[in-house]
């Protein structure tokens, strides 16, 4: 039954046709990688990697990392002409100055080796292991919103890691909800989990076959517990797409829905770029709403379509016109093309038919001065000219925030 089971879901999540040459590498449940760690359920899959639940042998019962997460990066990573930065800037952070307020909300590289297998070699990476990410954590409380205290401090905590990365000259590149991780508090809470969540089997006779992921969610607290809630933090993970100040992985980075303006209209960027992305994440956290879509419905079509120009328009909406100092530093041509002369976007109204930033349509459940306080926060942080934007000292002294007082 367990097989039938297996077969009939192969076509979900990373799907059979990953596992080929230069792609993920087929992992079976009580397989030792890296000569120490005994894989025991799948915990996720990305475009390019999958992420295994693991013992590692040479820990005791009971220690902090007797589990880890073990990131399994596809073929294609590493010793191609376009290898990524993964480890490297992994081994940096973690090798850095561990005195720094931001270094523990960095989700930290514990161990890395490689691997060989049949669709070619394979760069493992091994994190302690995390509950689930900020996607699906609003599910926890009433109506999907993160109650105040808790949002400002994760705000706070990854206000800190983006600090310290940029010190280590370190660009994130890819901030969203999917990338932050919830700590796990109580690591004895997860006795449950290997009780309840039993791995299903695989058969090492016929062609692989991908294994549903198993999520640590609901296992990793006591909801029962009155403020079982509350005193989480969080760290930012996933560098898969980090770049270096000085040397840049790709141009064309972030989220689509969440791209900064640099980037839409292809004007070089920097880590500023991590700043306009916490601000826009934090919107979409918070409050269940997502500030951009960029999505436009033509004439006779039955579907919406992603349209930079709707994207920029929207931007225009919340942050007025483009400044002529960031058009000047992006492409000639697609700027003449998008932009009218006063920073508006060609074919579209510099107000559209949406609500106001601090509206109660978009700040749900606030307070008026609360509302305009938040406003006031993230459009402090989303500066449309990257040189406008705060450091980290100026993020964190703001009032939504009031980490720090003279």
């Amino acid at each position: 039954m367990d097989n039938q089971r297996i077969v009939q879901n192969s076509d979900i999540e990373e799907g059979r046709d990953a596992y080929r040459a230069g792609g993920f590498h087929p992992v079976y449940v009580d397989d030792i990688l890296g000569s120490r760690y005994i894989v025991r359920n799948k915990l996720g899959y990305g475009a390019y990697s999958t992420v295994r639940l693991a013992r590692d042998t040479n820990r005791e019962c009971g220690h902090e990392h007797q589990h880890v997460a073990v990131k399994v990066l596809s073929g294609e990573c590493y010793y191609t002409e376009n290898d990524i930065f993964e480890r490297e800037i992994l081994r940096h952070l973690r090798d850095g100055k561990r005195t720094s307020l931001g270094y523990p909300f960095i989700c930290h590289l514990l161990d890395d080796f490689e691997i060989e297998g049949p669709n070619g070699k394979h760069v493992c990476l091994v994190f302690p292991l995390m509950g689930e990410t900020l996607r699906s954590f609003g599910a926890l409380f009433q109506r999907s919103l993160v109650p105040y205290p808790t949002m400002r401090r994760f705000t706070i905590e990854l206000a800190l890691a983006l600090d310290y990365a940029h010190d280590q000259g370190v660009i994130h590149t890819d901030i969203q909800p999917n990338n932050i991780f919830v700590q796990i508090r109580d690591r004895t809470l997860m006795d449950r989990y290997f009780q309840e969540q039993k791995p299903p089997h695989q058969d090492r006779e016929v062609p692989y076959t991908p294994i549903p992921s198993c999520s640590i969610r609901q296992y990793y607290f006591e909801r029962h517990k009155s403020g079982s809630l509350d005193g989480f933090s969080v760290v930012l993970g996933d560098w898969g797409v980090a770049s270096w100040k000085h040397k840049h992985l790709c141009q064309n980075i972030q989220p689509v829905a969440l791209r900064a303006p640099e980037v839409l209209i292809k004007a070089s960027w920097d880590e500023t770029t991590d700043w306009w992305n916490l601000g826009a994440v934090v919107l979409e956290v918070y409050r269940a709403i997502r500030m951009f879509s960029g999505m436009v419905r033509k004439p006779g079509d039955e579907l919406d379509h992603y349209d930079v120009r709707m994207h920029l328009a929207e931007m225009v909406d919340f942050f007025g016109p483009f400044p002529k100092t960031l058009l000047d530093k992006g492409d000639p041509e697609f700027v003449k093309d998008a932009f009218d002369d006063d920073g508006t976007v060609s074919g579209f109204p510099s107000k559209l038919q949406r609500v106001d930033l601090d509206s109660p349509e978009v700040m749900e459940g606030l307070n008026k001065e609360d509302r305009e306080e938040f406003a006031s926060f993230l459009r402090f942080l989303m500066k449309l000219d990257p040189s406008q934007r705060p450091n980290a000292e100026q993020v964190l002294r703001h009032p939504w925030l009031d980490a720090i007082r003279d």
